[in-house]
């Protein structure tokens, strides 16, 4: 195992910080064990050569496999059920009748793999059929990692993902793949989805929307870095707009203008989108 010197831990913690967001300052056992065949696979035989490469990458793929190598993309099928369930009955019938004359835009920040894009696209399908809503909706899923980007493309998940979908949903939405080993998220359902990498630390287009999900992302930030995403998660948020976050990231009342509605989510007023120009 190649060893991390602690003036190469240093750098790559302020390095990730700074352009990242990401904590790692308790990290350094994880990250020589999770990173050193990464490092021998490449021809490199220390941490202070990786780095040197990290920081010439322009294309962020190598910064995006130490992230994805170091954080964890454990996601499924409909989790943090109770979301989904206020979406249903209180959120979507206020943003539908805010909307009724453009279209929804929605943001799955830190998106992962696809399977809360895919969740939220059942959900808001079943809405519409079960209400007799008919609007234009858009989801925007976004994440760091060009392979989870990849894989949240092509909609294809192992078999036992398929337990965390209601019975109900799984003949419209979810369709078995004839070796029953993956299944497939049905193309129309795929149709309301676009997704693209994005650096959540960087400056965005100034696109507004409806909905936000950044759930279970800043548990890796440190409280700087979280500050500043939420900053920018309220301004990307329309009035009226809601903003849903983990249940373990509750937010404090000096680190958001936005109002508590129920725990990990967030209503955008009408006077704090005035106070936010």
């Amino acid at each position: 195992m190649i060893r991390l010197k602690e003036n190469e831990f240093t750098d790559i913690v302020e390095y990730m910080r700074m352009h990242y967001g990401i904590n790692l300052e308790k990290k350094k056992i994880l990250i020589e064990c999770r990173m050193s065949k990464t490092l021998e696979k490449q021809g490199l035989s220390s941490f202070g050569s990786y780095m040197e490469l990290l920081k010439k990458d322009r294309t962020e793929k190598i910064a995006a496999e130490l992230i994805n190598r170091l954080t964890t993309n454990y996601t499924y099928f409909f989790r943090e059920v109770s979301h989904f369930q206020i979406l249903t009955s209180e959120i979507f019938p206020k943003l539908f009748q805010q909307k009724r004359y453009g279209p929804l835009n929605i943001w799955c920040a830190g998106c992962s793999t696809g399977e809360e894009c895919y969740t939220l696209a059942m959900t808001l399908q079943e809405y519409m059929l079960q209400s007799g809503t008919c609007s234009l909706v858009r989801i925007l899923g976004t994440d760091i990692s060009e392979d989870v980007i990849s894989r949240a493309q092509r909609g294809v998940y192992p078999i036992r993902e398929i337990d965390s979908i209601p019975q109900s949903l799984r003949p419209r939405y979810c369709h078995v793949e004839a070796d029953h080993k993956n299944f497939q998220i049905d193309e129309k359902l795929k149709e309301y989805i676009r997704f693209k990498r994005q650096n959540l630390m960087e400056p965005s287009a100034a696109e507004k929307y409806d909905l936000i999900l950044c759930r279970n992302v800043m548990i890796y930030f440190d409280r700087t870095s979280r500050k500043k995403l939420v900053r920018k998660l309220e301004n990307s948020l329309n009035a009226g707009g809601y903003l849903l976050i983990g249940h373990a990231e509750l937010l404090a009342r000096d680190e958001t203008c936005l109002e508590s509605m129920h725990p990990a989510v967030y209503l955008k007023k009408e006077r704090e989108d005035k106070e936010n120009l």
